[in-house]
């Protein structure tokens, strides 16, 4: 009897503190300051983790292994953001806030102009490179326009026209009304996204692992800066959460339709087709050529053939081409920091690339993509699809020219999913990565460094751990599959015996 009440009150004391923190954690979050004061909410946070770290060195059945093991890794999340909190609090608010959002919102506003002006009016380097720390010019049409639509930034757009037809709801709004709501959906869309995730992956939510969640979810950096800029990373995430989830589920023609939206918002969700192509699933490749077929003639009806003309021979081909700075997490900006032989902390410091440095990074990127892709190709048979697909999703943000923090949130799939499918130990790969990303510590060693080899060095953290970890799930589902299938014929040797 004793023991049960330990138990019960162990069991409300975590309840209680897991909530204190994640209500610091979301309102530091949404309100992008500190609750009372930076010192207090640091004070507050830091009595918290140890109530919390006190309370899991107690012995207690009411979590399990597998959830013992994420909350320790959230909750060293949850104390590296109140740092990171308190250290914001210190310097005066970025002026930055909602500049992604801007580009978005302006591109709706001209869009639902008839006849709507261009797209895209570019700022770029004189290597053809896109400035993407640049606003377009001051006597541009655009900047014209953001003025005339009272929006702060002049922020360009280099997202297909389709994402500006699709935000024409959203900019009936005032910009200040849109962009709250902007963050709103994001945070639903994102919640939304671990909840079809942890089904996908066979994994039953309950209570605790949704506080355990809500509170990672709201230190988890990639997040705070997606809502921060007003980026795009949240409707991207969900939307493919709920293709794979419909996949494992068998819908194959709601499942395109959602990879299919994805895809013609940001390309790079195109890189799992060949999946699908391995797997044979023929109703769900023709149901995504013709849910692109429409939405590129719903786009074409909007937005008129020129923007699209514009996307696909000035945008793309400027954004291809990457920008190697210490903020781009990406491959391909890897191998130009190697051929500058320095990382730049901004495009002003690598006005130039050497020559070849960009279509080599590009075949670099390719090569590394084919590899994956025979790998998963020559283990096709004992393939799980969902699988292979979260893991193409996590490779394609380090393939992409451009992955600034924030993009990472699509990671979000691949980590709750592999995390999901462990058997035994956790996976350490998954976990440094995940801790490298959630913290931001990789940026924040990089921007100080000043020596060339260690700039580089640090630079080959992520993408390096996302290889890594890419890989090594592979080969660990490939041993899972072998192993299930040797145990297969075994008990179908024995029972030939008997």
């Amino acid at each position: 009897m004793t023991r049960t009440q330990s138990t019960r009150t162990t069991q409300v004391l975590w309840y209680i503190v897991w909530s204190a923190m994640l209500t610091i954690a979301a309102v530091e979050t949404l309100a992008h300051t500190p609750i009372l004061s930076g010192r207090s909410d640091l004070a507050i946070g830091a009595a918290l983790a140890l109530l919390a770290a006190a309370l899991m060195l107690r012995e207690n059945d009411f979590l399990s292994r597998r959830e013992r093991t994420l909350s320790i890794v959230l909750l060293v999340t949850f104390c590296t953001m109140q740092l990171l909190q308190f250290a914001v609090s210190l310097k005066p608010l970025s002026p930055s806030r909602g500049v992604d959002f801007s580009a978005y919102y302006l591109a709706g506003k001209v869009a639902s102009q008839n006849p709507p002006e261009s797209l895209y009016i570019l700022p770029l380097l004189p290597d053809g490179r896109m400035n993407l720390n640049a606003e377009s010019p001051a006597s541009s049409p655009w900047s014209a326009a953001a003025k005339r639509y009272q929006v702060p930034f002049a922020a360009p757009y280099i997202y297909p026209p389709l994402l500006a037809v699709l935000m024409k709801p959203l900019v009936h709004l005032p910009f200040a009304s849109a962009l709250m709501t902007w963050d709103l959906l994001t945070i639903l869309l994102v919640a939304a996204s671990l909840v079809l995730t942890l089904d996908a992956g066979g994994v039953r939510l309950n209570p605790r692992l949704a506080l355990i969640l809500c509170v990672g979810l709201f230190s988890f950096y990639p997040l705070i800066d997606n809502l921060f800029f007003g980026q795009i990373g949240g409707v991207l995430l969900f939307l493919l959460a709920s293709g794979v989830w419909l996949l494992s589920h068998r819908h194959m023609t709601w499942s395109a339709l959602f990879f299919a939206l994805a895809t013609a918002i940001k390309l790079t969700p195109v890189l799992a087709v060949p999946i699908l192509i391995f797997h044979r699933k023929w109703k769900w490749l023709a149901a995504y050529a013709c849910w692109m077929l429409a939405l590129f003639l719903l786009s074409l009806w909007q937005t008129g053939w020129i923007a699209h003309e514009q996307f696909w021979r000035q945008a793309l081909p400027s954004i291809a081409n990457g920008t190697p700075v210490c903020q781009n997490l990406s491959l391909i900006a890897f191998i130009q920091e190697l051929f500058l032989g320095y990382v730049p902390l901004g495009a002003s410091q690598a006005l130039a690339l050497p020559p070849h440095a960009a279509a080599a990074s590009r075949l670099v990127g390719l090569l590394v993509y084919l590899f994956f892709l025979g790998r998963l190709y020559l283990h096709r048979q004992e393939a799980e699809l969902s699988r292979d697909i979260v893991l193409i999703a996590l490779l394609g943000i380090v393939m992409s020219p451009i992955a600034w923090t924030h993009h990472f949130i699509i990671a979000l799939l691949p980590f709750l999913y592999l995390w999901c499918k462990e058997n035994g130990r956790a996976n350490r790969t998954l976990i440094i990565l995940f801790l490298a990303l959630a913290t931001n510590a990789v940026q924040l060693i990089r921007i100080p460094a000043t020596s060339h080899p260690l700039q580089l060095l640090l630079a080959t953290i992520i993408p390096g751990l996302t290889l890594a970890l890419i890989f090594q799930a592979q080969a660990q589902a490939q041993a899972q599959a072998q192993a299930t299938a040797n145990d297969l014929r075994h008990k179908i040797n024995v029972s030939e015996i008997h």
